[in-house]
């Protein structure tokens, strides 16, 4: 059993905390599912350019609840990714003892979870309400210490976030944002000096800085419009070298990047080690600190 599976173990019926078993299986099986587009402030007019995971309730991660599992469209990969991330950059499950972590895109909260049972406090930020809830809901249940915030990462560009942080997990996001550079430099800020971040991305294996542009009407996996399981919607997909030059332009030092050929997926690690200014010459919002 690896380390992330063993600590995520923990996370059954048997040992919840503010919901009975029976309550818990009702609620997150009521909803899987889920069509609602209105609470995420989206017009029926604009629905072929959303994101069906936007739309309708997708579990995220597989989840062994004990007396009954939910497989997630991700499977296990929030633990092999976390296992990954110990395997490939200075760190170890100690590192995260007593620290604060920015869960980016939390999803249902599979990593929120895992992240909650060895570190001090997690934050998690989904911008789909739905998601969010769910996490929250999942949270409570277990008595876990993470405060869930359902807005956008670009909304942590504020006094509220600067220097409060340990760690940002950033698994799985940074290839569905249309301002990447933005959201490194917002992250950047957030995090305290001597914080690290941790990306994970669907890459190109390339020794040259370059990016392919998908946009929203590529969809990558196999699916239906009518049942609202296509895959895609990714912006900038990018080679190691290009975000090691766009971790650089946010401020990060000690940088660290890996293609895994068994994923083919791109692995990042980057340290703040001081408050540096960024270059403000054609940034989207120029008075960023």
């Amino acid at each position: 059993m690896s380390k992330s599976e063993n600590i995520f173990r923990q996370f059954s019926s048997a040992n919840l905390v503010n919901v009975t078993p029976e309550e818990l299986k009702a609620n997150l099986q009521g909803r899987l599912g889920e069509i609602d587009f209105e609470s995420e402030g989206y017009l029926e007019s604009e629905l072929e350019q959303q994101r069906d995971l936007s739309i309708k309730f997708h579990w995220g991660h597989d989840h062994d609840f004990g007396d009954f599992k939910i497989d997630g469209r991700m499977g296990n990969r929030h633990l092999y990714l976390f296992d990954k991330f110990l395997e490939l950059f200075p760190l170890t499950v100690g590192s995260f003892e007593n620290k604060h972590v920015l869960d980016i895109g939390c999803w249902t909260g599979g990593t929120t979870l895992l992240l909650s049972a060895i570190s001090e406090k997690v934050t998690a930020v989904e911008e789909v309400k739905k998601y969010a809830d769910t996490t929250r809901y999942l949270s409570n249940a277990f008595g876990c210490n993470a405060e869930v915030i359902s807005e956008s990462l670009y909304d942590l560009n504020s006094e509220r976030f600067y220097d409060q942080f340990d760690c940002v997990y950033f698994p799985g996001v940074i290839y569905h944002l249309s301002d990447p550079v933005l959201a490194l430099r917002i992250l950047f800020n957030t995090l305290r000096i001597g914080g690290d971040i941790l990306i994970e991305t669907a890459g190109i294996q390339s020794d040259e800085p370059i990016c392919r542009f998908d946009g929203n009407y590529i969809y990558h996996q196999n699916g239906t419009r009518e049942e609202l399981n296509r895959g895609g919607w990714n912006y900038f997909i990018m080679s190691g070298p290009a975000l090691e030059r766009m971790m650089q332009e946010a401020g990060f030092e000690q940088i660290q990047t890996f293609w895994d050929e068994t994923s083919k997926r791109l692995f990042a690690y980057g340290k703040k080690d001081s408050q540096i200014g960024i270059c403000k010459a054609g940034l989207s919002v120029p008075d960023i600190k």
